[in-house]
């Protein structure tokens, strides 16, 4: 292998590695809490001799020290030392058990003995430290004498007494912790390189390149949820596993099959590879489409097609061998009328004699004449020969290969059998990858009721989501932060008893749930041509050629009282839009000011108004075409019928007649009989027709 599988290993299997780590420290940090606790207590004497007279006598007891030293340390750990310790302090133990919890040692080139006492009692050990360096001198003057009282040979002299340790040296909890992390770690790695190395299981595309130079025509994923949810093509279209069926379904096609007529056989190479739920998922896929498919259970020892899809399986494949039936008769359609169905029948003592005869050879070249592709579930190759000797029928063989569930060697056999016969080795299907095995899921868009998402982070964004639509103001639509604005509503104009001719009825248009701004906009332009104006009135003001703009204005209240100015694109003239704005009375001309004061003659000849409206005068709107104004009455107050469309008038008519200027009744004239007198909010400026 190489170094990039090595650590793909150790990837794909990191909670492993963190286990046995977690558990090494657990161990270690065990193992440290049953050790008793040890105290190291240590003393230290320094050993000379009397100064000489001279300087040569001085040198010579320097030496002879320096040689006495290791024999001084040795005599420290002796019966005769230690028996008078355990004597004085009532030890209760034996000189030998006590010499192994001694330790003395002398520094290179020193005259200094360090004694060491390693005990469980921190007390007891700087106790017997002390004692052995004040025994160690009378040992040795009983030992070699006293040649005069005053002037010992050899002075010992304590000169570092030992204390009570504060905390023991043993054991090192820390040390013992990390060694049984770095441990267990290593158990691990050994662990799984060596199953990586034994195993022989299929596990990855890169396992069947070692085995075969064939085509992996696709990998399908398998989750532990999929035991049940067999047939995903048609419970799951959007999932992973269906979009791995529609590309092995792509990649078939691609192949150069020979003949009109196309069959395959789908076998693998042991029972529990997923050949079955292939092969139907496989047949799913393809009927989406217009071709004519033809799913034969071609297994005759272990039929599951007809259980897997709900269908009749008494009689099927076998009733038309034996000649019992023909190939219409026992054919069962599935689904919407391109997929169909032949069951495997009766399961009869000679599979394989029976699929070898020239009865199959002929209902295969039938079934061919009849359908765009046969697809034929077979039997696994190793345990029987059945799927071989179909492969040798048919323009190939399709090989599953169950993940985890074939060996290296199992797969070879497979294809060998297949290559003896000299059978067309179409591709292999990876199935029931897992998704450590495989990786993550590729997903594109929105994929409702796939399972490229984990059910946790569904519920997860579900609760989210009833929470923002809780915390949105009632107005807001969805989808829309609380602190944005959302679009404006289109107001819904309530039903007309008599619409005007040409206007549409949007009396039965849905109400505002939250659409986006170009349909608000939308709206509202239909809105404009509604029998009656909703209660929040839209009237113009201040228009530009080019460009409608609306003022948002209580109901029946004063116009000259903006609230809210929305700008709306421009509505072009048409059957759509039958009215335009015209320009207010009173508007200053170029020529002098003419306005209402101005000649009459001017307002009938149709001369417009050039510039904006004076401020308090109010807006109307006029039909924009060169039609009369209707009379009063015609349509609903503060409404005017449409004008006719200029865009469907005869040229010829309106060549033989000049179009009559369009004129409003001025607020002064006196209503028609029955009729109410126009309000404020009508005034009407005299404006030129549209040609």
């Amino acid at each position: 292998m190489e170094p990039s599988e090595y650590l793909s290993i150790l990837r794909r299997n990191w909670l492993l590695l963190v286990v046995a780590a977690v558990l090494g420290f657990g161990g270690g940090y065990a193992y440290a809490q049953t050790v008793p606790p040890s105290y190291r207590a240590k003393a230290s004497v320094f050993i000379a001799v009397p100064p000489g007279a001279t300087v040569g006598e001085d040198v010579q007891g320097s030496t002879y020290v320096q040689n006495t030293v290791p024999s001084l340390a040795r005599l420290a750990v002796q019966p005769v030392v230690l028996e008078e310790v355990i004597d004085d302090l009532d030890l209760g133990t034996t000189a030998g058990s006590l010499a192994k919890t001694i330790t003395v040692e002398s520094p290179l080139d020193t005259s200094i003995l360090e004694i060491s006492v390693v005990s469980g009692e921190a007390e007891r050990s700087a106790a017997i430290a002390n004692g052995v360096a004040d025994q160690l001198p009378e040992s040795v003057a009983e030992l070699m004498g006293e040649r005069d009282a005053d002037r010992p040979a050899i002075q010992i002299t304590t000169t570092g007494p030992a204390t009570p340790p504060s905390y023991a040296f043993s054991p090192n909890t820390k040390l013992l912790a990390a060694t049984g992390m770095l441990l267990g770690l290593a158990a691990a790695v050994v662990f799984l390189l060596g199953r990586r190395i034994v195993d022989t299981r299929i596990r990855s595309v890169r396992d069947l390149r070692r085995v075969t130079d064939a085509a992996v025509l696709s990998v399908v994923r398998w989750e532990r949820r999929d035991v049940e949810d067999r047939l995903v093509v048609r419970d799951r279209p959007q999932s992973d596993r269906a979009e791995a069926f529609r590309r092995l379904r792509t990649n078939l096609r691609f192949l150069n099959l020979r003949g009109s007529g196309r069959t395959i056989v789908v076998t693998s190479s042991l029972p529990g590879e997923g050949k079955s739920v292939t092969t139907i998922n496989l047949a799913m896929a393809m009927a989406e489409g217009s071709s004519r498919i033809l799913l034969v259970d071609a297994d005759l020892r272990r039929p599951s097609v007809s259980r897997m899809l709900g269908l009749e399986g008494a009689v099927g494949l076998t009733t038309v061998l034996i000649g019992d039936a023909q190939l219409e008769d026992v054919v069962q359609p599935f689904g919407d009328g391109t997929l169909d169905v032949l069951a495997a029948g009766q399961i009869p003592p000679n599979p394989s004699e029976l699929l070898d005869s020239d009865s199959m050879v002929e209902l295969l070249r039938e079934a061919a004449l009849r359908y765009d592709v046969v697809l034929l579930d077979s039997a696994p190759l190793l345990p029987v020969t059945d799927a071989a000797v179909l492969a040798r029928l048919t323009d190939g063989a399709l090989l599953v290969v169950g993940c985890r569930k074939a060996h290296r060697h199992q797969v070879t056999e497979a294809l060998t059998s297949l290559e003896t016969v000299a059978a067309r080795i179409l591709g292999i299907v990876l199935n029931q990858v897992s998704s450590k095995e495989s990786g993550a899921a590729y997903v594109y868009g929105s994929v409702p009721g796939g399972d490229t998402r984990p059910q946790e982070r569904r519920r997860r964004g579900a609760r989210r989501t009833a929470g923002a639509d809780a915390s949105r103001p009632l107005h807001a639509a969805a989808g829309r932060a609380p602190g944005r604005p959302a679009p404006l509503p289109a107001p819904v104009p309530a039903p007309a008893d008599d619409p005007a001719p040409g206007v549409p009825d949007v009396a039965a248009a849905p109400r505002f749930v939250g659409p986006s701004l170009p349909e608000a906009l939308r709206a509202m332009e239909e809105a404009a041509g509604a029998a009656e104006r909703p209660p929040a009135a839209w009237l113009p003001v201040a228009a530009r050629p080019g460009e409608v703009r609306y003022e948002e204005t209580e109901a029946d209240g004063p116009a000259e009282v903006p609230v809210t100015t929305r700008a709306l694109p421009t509505l072009p003239p048409g059957p759509t839009d039958p009215f335009a704005v015209s320009r207010a009375e009173g508007s200053a001309a170029p020529d002098g000011g003419r306005g209402p004061g101005g000649p009459a003659a001017d307002r009938d000849a149709g001369a417009p108004a050039a510039g904006g409206p004076v401020a308090g005068t109010p807006a109307s709107v006029v039909p924009a075409t060169g039609g009369p104004v209707p009379a009063p009455g015609a349509a609903p107050q503060g409404r005017p019928a449409p004008g006719p469309d200029p865009a469907r008038t005869d040229p010829r008519q309106a060549g033989s007649a000049p179009s009559a200027p369009a004129t409003a009744p001025s607020t002064s004239a006196a209503p028609a009989d029955g009729q109410d007198a126009p309000s404020a909010h009508h005034d009407a400026a005299t404006v030129p027709a549209d040609s």
